[in-house]
């Protein structure tokens, strides 16, 4: 391992791009929030993987979306020592080191946590680590792995470079969930330029509409207003509903209409 990143020029850059260990704000960011912000918060608060990777071309807002969950923490009441931003994209220096992601967290639990990891996260103050754009580092993914297979704390990891990328992905199989990020929807768009926030139709995203019972329960009653299951029961299709014409009886799918 190489020297300690406290001793030269590391140290300052390190506090530079995390200025509230100091006590002072961090870069302005916009209000406006892609529609995976809340999805990343509660994999952050409560998701069964400790880390996030979260997969995207440039310029479509994953840094941002960085310094706005830091910004949320810092909102909560987290402590500004367990908050660690490395933008791996700008140093250059910190890259050139054998395992720079280990020695900067090491670096972390030494002077600014002040204890341990796990033991940070024993107390109930778990340490949150933002490495963005972390496919810069050669050998990113054994580091990563390492840290979350041995110590307590939650990740975010932002990439943009798709075979890198993908290249160290299959070994922090259960370790990660992957979040995929592209260009603006198009409510995102509309959101941007009418200025107000238009909800997604499947709220929170697809998955958690198909865990919620009521999807199901909806799904199951077609248009007879019966349960499907009870339609097969009968013998009756769902899909035979009567359809109701607007100039004369009703008829069912499939049958052929009255001669005139």
């Amino acid at each position: 391992m190489g020297s300690d990143p406290s001793e030269g020029p590391l140290a300052t850059v390190l506090r530079g791009t995390n200025p509230w260990w100091a006590g002072s704000p961090g870069p302005a960011v916009p209000t406006f929030r892609r529609w995976c912000f809340r999805h990343l918060l509660g994999l952050l608060d409560g998701g069964l993987a400790p880390g996030i990777l979260r997969r995207g071309p440039r310029r479509v807002g994953k840094t941002i979306l960085v310094r706005q969950m830091i910004d949320t923490l810092l909102a909560r009441g987290v402590a500004p020592s367990r908050i660690l931003y490395v933008p791996f994209d700008d140093l250059e220096g910190l890259r050139r080191r054998a395992d720079p992601i280990l020695d900067v967290a090491r670096w972390v639990e030494t002077h600014v946590l002040g204890r341990p990891f796990n033991a940070a996260a024993q107390a109930g103050a778990p340490a949150y680590l933002f490495l963005d754009e972390v496919q810069n580092v050669a050998n990113w993914s054994p580091q990563v792995k390492h840290l979350l297979d041995n110590h307590t704390l939650r990740a975010v990891l932002t990439g943009s470079s798709a075979l890198r990328i993908e290249a160290g992905r299959d070994s922090l199989a259960g370790r990660v969930t992957t979040v995929e990020l592209g260009p603006l929807l198009l409510r995102e768009i509309a959101g941007l330029r009418s200025g107000f926030d238009l909800p997604p139709v499947w709220e929170g995203g697809v998955h958690a509409a198909l865990r919620d019972p009521d999807f199901w329960r909806r799904a199951g009653r077609p248009a007879t207003g019966r349960p499907a299951t009870a339609c097969l029961r009968s013998g009756r299709s769902p899909s035979s509903a009567p359809i109701r014409s607007p100039t004369g009886p009703s008829t069912r799918r499939g049958s052929r209409s009255p001669r005139s």
